[in-house]
């Protein structure tokens, strides 16, 4: 009698242990599955936030050129780290999070995230037209800045330059 509970003991460990080495195989795939699939969900926003991490890229390299030709400061990346990247990802974060918000209340009358995109990247356009002026004193930056100003403006109803909003 205790040899056949020895032999049972055994057999429902070896099949407790195959359990999990199953649960583990299937949950990495699960967990890779959902993953994937979030990331499908995010691809009509790919575009957009594409285009607001090269702007960000420009940004970063025109600010670093202005401020080494103005005030011969060096390349730092802890500027990079403390300002840029937290920056980026809140920018990410609002639009993925915008379109979230309007494909789940069905918003179609205006599409939120598209109006935030739209406001960051003209931010960062003026932001890199004003950094252009400032190495090279070309009058035609200040123009690209005030064109994009009044498209931002018109296309939000936000005023970039205005502190308070």
């Amino acid at each position: 009698m205790q040899h056949v509970k020895e032999h049972e003991t055994i057999t429902l460990i070896e099949i407790i242990c195959q359990a999990m080495e199953y649960f583990f195989k299937d949950f990495y795939a699960f967990l890779i599955g959902c993953i994937v699939s979030f990331i499908g969900y995010l691809l009509p926003v790919k575009n957009i936030v594409n285009l607001l991490i090269l702007f960000f890229i420009l940004d970063v390299v025109f600010g670093f050129w202005a401020a080494n030709v103005l005030r011969n400061e060096r390349f730092s990346v802890k500027i990079i780290w403390k300002h840029t990247i937290p920056r980026m990802l809140i920018s990410v974060i609002l639009i993925t999070g915008a379109f979230m918000w309007d494909e789940v209340y069905h918003q179609e009358f205006v599409s939120t995230y598209k109006i935030i995109g739209w406001f960051i990247s003209g931010v960062l356009l003026y932001s890199i037209a004003e950094n252009g002026y400032q190495i090279t004193k070309w009058s035609a930056f200040t123009k690209i800045g005030n064109a994009l100003h009044t498209k931002v403006k018109e296309s939000t109803g936000l005023d970039i330059n205005d502190k308070n909003e």
